[in-house]
Order: structure tokens, then C-alpha cells, then sequence
């Protein structure tokens, strides 16, 4: 799920929580969100990000696997509330973006699925933050499909 989702979700069950606890409180019938042009394809971003960790987790052995687990896919993944995912998929990008940053090549080891990694968390943060012109950027499919064209080869 795309992180403004994550954060309608988040924002649409506390109310509802808040609901139970006074009557008062009326809570709507449908959703606070309309998805955004790139929704679907951050969406996607996240689930390829996921197997990659995944596939990663299943390369490894013993001690080695089981702490990548804890420490990378369960830390980020493993969430079971909205808003922890969607604060994990906001570090992921902000990690992603920053060429600094050391977590991105420690959770994708492999150097051309970190660098589809780092590329695909410019996509992601540039949906949520704003340029010095006040506008954002959302993902399309052809910032997308050049994506995986980039780094995705047919063998």
C-alpha cells in the first residue's frame, strides 16, 4: 500500500476508535482518500522492494538469515498497524534518497537491486514532498516502466 494510504487508513480507524469510546462521534461511511495518479505504483514499488528483502532472507543461513529477518524485513515489514508501516515506508524512502545513508546496500546487498532500490525511493519520496516550486511528482507509468527497464533485463 501506497503511504498516503497507509495514512488515510491510519487517520479513518482512529476515528473509528474514538467512536467507540464516544458517541458523539460519527464516522464517515467511506474512506478519507482519493487515490493520487502514482498510488498503484508505489504500491507496486513496495511489493518488489518486499521480494527483493525476501529473496535476500532466503539466500542466507542460520544465524545470518534469521537476524536479517529481525532486523530488516520484521523491522520493516513487520508491522501490524498503518501508521507503523507507513513510518517505516517514510524512513525506507528517506534512507533511499539519501546518498549517505549506509542502511539501503545493509538491507539489499546485491549493488544493482540497491541501486533500483535508491532510484525507486526517488520515485516514492517525490510523491510526498514538496519542490522548491510547492508541487509534488507524482509516479507515472513511464517514470516507472523506465525504471524496470533500467534494471530489469529479459534473459
Amino acid at each position: 500500500m501506497s503511504i498516503p494510504l497507509l495514512n488515510a487508513l491510519d487517520k479513518y480507524y482512529e476515528l473509528v476508535g474514538k467512536a467507540t469510546k464516544n458517541s458523539a462521534i460519527v464516522v464517515p461511511h467511506e474512506l478519507d482518500f482519493v487515490p493520487g495518479a502514482g498510488d498503484d505504483l508505489e504500491s507496486m514499488i513496495w511489493v518488489i522492494t518486499y521480494a527483493i528483502m525476501i529473496h535476500h532472507q532466503e539466500s542466507l543461513e542460520g544465524s545470518d538469515k534469521a537476524d536479517y529477518k529481525r532486523h530488516v524485513v520484521d523491522q520493516y515489514y513487520g508491522s501490524l498497524s498503518y501508521s507503523g508501516l507507513a513510518e517505516n515506508r517514510e524512513v525506507m524512502a528517506i534512507r533511499g534518497t539519501n546518498s549517505l545513508a549506509h542502511q539501503p546496500e545493509e538491507w539489499i546487498p546485491d549493488p544493482t537491486q540497491s541501486k533500483w532500490f535508491r532510484r525507486a525511493m526517488t520515485l516514492v519520496i517525490g510523491q510526498f514532498t514538496l519542490s522548491p516550486h510547492g508541487t509534488i511528482t507524482p509516479i507515472t507509468f513511464d517514470s516507472f516502466d523506465a525504471l524496470c527497464d533500467e534494471f530489469i533485463i529479459d534473459a
